[in-house]
């Protein structure tokens, strides 16, 4: 447990100010590489759940490919968005699958699910002009059914299954939401704020330092997702040195 707490603790207070300092420099690749060292800790974490316990099942394998999944859609989309986001929804599609063995759908799944997308459909609809291209809003509105999906198989888990796994799952989906929401309201605001200052010849300190705290809090809702997921891969109430 030690371990675990100086681990997660050092994603906010070594990981993540390295990846804004280097990113705001311009060194892209080590942006990169302190971008996806903390993903790859929690992919680490889930492949100890899996490999050390010979009770881990099915479940735990989709959340470890899928932890390991996302590592690679953090490095993907520093230089690619479109591959970046494939890998994203190819490991939500992961996470959904094991959250369904977890706990196996009931009516509450489709419920869920068709609310959340309808609200993610109103909420982009919001940011649609600043999607570029008719093939990149379709992408967007898949993923936007993935987000919905693993809402749908991981809120009702906890009341239905009940058990810290469904827990631990329902906040990890609920914080990947959380990330990506504000990671979307954040690039179109942050971007028009940078245009009318420079349109204006002047920037504001305090804008700035705002917009790197919503940039923190965004990205470490993001990694904490992921190690709920990695969490999530134990199925046995174990002490995680």
């Amino acid at each position: 447990m030690p371990y675990l707490v100086a681990g997660y603790a050092s994603i906010w207070l070594l990981w993540m100010p390295l990846r804004f300092y280097t990113r705001a420099r311009g060194l892209k690749r080590l942006s990169t590489v302190c971008k996806i060292i903390p993903t790859t800790m929690a992919a680490c974490l889930a492949g100890y759940a899996c490999f050390a316990f010979p009770a881990a099942d099915t479940a735990s394998w989709l959340l470890l490919l899928g932890v390991c999944v996302g590592a690679s859609a953090d490095a993907a989309i520093n230089y690619r968005l479109e591959l970046g986001g494939v890998l994203f929804f190819l490991a939500h599609c992961l996470y959904i699958a094991a959250l369904l063995l977890i706990c196996p759908p009931g009516g509450w799944f489709a419920g869920v699910t068709l609310t959340v997308f309808l609200v993610a459909l109103c909420f982009l609809s919001r940011y649609k002009v600043h999607f570029a291209g008719r093939l990149f809003r379709v992408g967007v509105v898949c993923y936007a059914a993935a987000l919905s999906a693993l809402l749908g198989a991981a809120l009702p888990a906890p009341f239905t299954a009940g058990g810290l796994r469904s827990l631990l799952g329902a906040f990890g989906a609920l914080l990947f939401v959380l990330s990506d929401a504000t990671l979307c309201r954040n690039s179109v605001a942050h971007r028009m704020e940078r245009a009318r200052e420079a349109s204006q010849g002047s920037a504001a300190i305090g804008a700035a330092r705002r917009r790197l705290l919503q940039d923190c809090l965004s990205l470490g809702c993001y990694y904490t997702a992921q190690t709920m997921f990695a969490l999530c891969a134990f199925t046995l109430q174990v002490k995680v040195a």
